[in-house]
């Protein structure tokens, strides 16, 4: 389910809530005194271009991919 931020207007408080897409215009109209919040979305990746920080475990997962099928054309990190 995604995670709104709403800030409430009477005491300035932000805040996050987990509902689905339906209960969002439901919440809305019955909480005048909330707006919902526009924000930017989470990072997935830390780094530019292809010098990638990855952990033991995905490059343990990637050898074992290679392995199995054989391709040569992914990168090892």
């Amino acid at each position: 389910m995604p995670i709104y931020t709403f800030r409430n207007n009477e005491t300035g408080e932000e805040f996050d809530e987990t509902m689905g897409i339906s209960e969002l215009d439901t919440y809305l109209e019955s909480n005048p005194n909330i707006e919902q919040l526009i924000t930017s979305g989470t990072k997935i990746v830390h780094e530019r271009g292809t010098n990638l920080r990855v952990d033991d475990g995905f490059r343990e997962s990637l050898a074992r991919v290679k392995e199995k099928y054989r391709i040569n054309n992914i990168k090892s990190y």
